[in-house]
């Protein structure tokens, strides 16, 4: 039986990018021959071309060595230059949000030469940055409740499971016949199947957008409050006071995405977002670890965004703005 040819490149191969490449180089199939490639930082490249990527999911330590791994494009350009015949199935974008314009400047030549571009990132409105990008509006969006931590190079731990959505953002901007969305389905199908079988709980959804603006809404209500008081999702919920804020928050960014016709799901955001911050109690979120860290967050594609989208829309968005405003003060000050 002839295995089908597969290559996915994952441009920013940080903590999601090396769970999620990981998992997949790990997959053993008598359908697919699997080639995942790494773009990431010199150290963790370093390491997992020496010694493989360690990813530990509860008591199971695995080692995969199976990856190849670079610090930047330029490899990869010259054996584009020397094979016209070579391409990725699928080119994973897993930078932080902040990163996403100069990540797709830095590898344009490589997108030219991928089917898909898979934003795999936190916050909204990552698709229309990137489709400026692109020759065609060839992105599928996936959104995920995994967790991970990139503890030092080459070791990652999975901090927790969870489900993975996948679809695509753009879908009504081509011209499509019948046979043409079955064939984009297709791929989409495939992504689903390397994803389960890599072990992500993994579905097909018809309107991405609305999942993203779901999870970003959910956020909105622990994110920033977490990194300026320094509590654990557990932890925020347990004073009345923060609680009146969190609210306030979510109904700002849900006035905003009903005005924008994003079609919001029937569900109350505000006791979604505490059952969330119930289950992950004793977590520290990634806008704390990032603050913490001395590391920029992602503010912008949060909170940012709702500040942005409601001065297009003419809403006022208070709690969001002094939100962004003091995280941005944070960064400043831990720079």
């Amino acid at each position: 039986m002839i295995k089908q040819d597969i290559r996915i490149g994952f441009i920013g191969a940080g903590s999601i990018g090396s769970l999620f490449g990981g998992k997949i180089a790990s997959i053993e199939s008598n359908t697919y021959s699997l080639e995942v490639i790494f773009f990431g930082s010199k150290e963790n490249i370093e390491v997992v071309n020496q010694s493989g990527l360690r990813i530990q999911s509860n008591h199971e330590i695995k080692t995969i060595k199976n990856i190849k791994a670079y610090e930047n494009e330029k490899d990869i350009e010259l054996k584009i230059e020397s094979d016209p015949t070579y391409e990725f199935n699928y080119m994973f974008l897993t930078t932080k949000a902040y990163d996403i314009q100069s990540a797709l400047v830095q590898y344009k030549r490589l997108l030219d030469v991928s089917k898909w571009l898979v934003i795999l990132q936190n916050g909204i409105g990552n698709e229309d940055i990137a489709i400026q990008h692109l020759k065609e509006p060839k992105i599928i969006r996936v959104i995920t409740t995994n967790g991970a931590l990139l503890n030092k190079p080459g070791q990652l731990l999975h901090t927790g499971k969870g489900i993975t959505k996948i679809g695509f953002p753009y879908l009504s901007r081509y011209n499509l016949e019948t046979n043409k969305l079955e064939d984009f389905y297709a791929e989409l199908e495939l992504l689903k199947d390397l994803l389960s079988m890599a072990g992500f709980k993994t579905k097909i959804v018809q309107d991405i957008i609305k999942e993203s603006w779901e999870k970003v809404i959910i956020n909105i209500g622990i994110n920033a409050f977490g990194a300026l008081t320094r509590l654990t999702n557990g932890e925020l919920i347990k004073s009345e006071r923060l609680k009146f804020f969190i609210e306030e928050a979510i109904l700002e960014a849900v006035t905003v995405a009903n005005q924008k016709g994003i079609n919001l799901s029937k569900k109350d955001y505000v006791e979604l977002t505490y059952d969330v911050a119930r289950k992950t109690a004793k977590n520290k979120n990634s806008m704390l670890q990032d603050i913490l860290n001395g590391n920029p967050t992602e503010i912008d594609f949060i909170n940012g965004s709702i500040v942005k989208f409601g001065e297009k829309l003419q809403i006022k968005t208070p709690i969001n703005g002094l939100l962004t405003s003091l995280i941005k003060g944070l960064e400043q000050s831990s720079s």
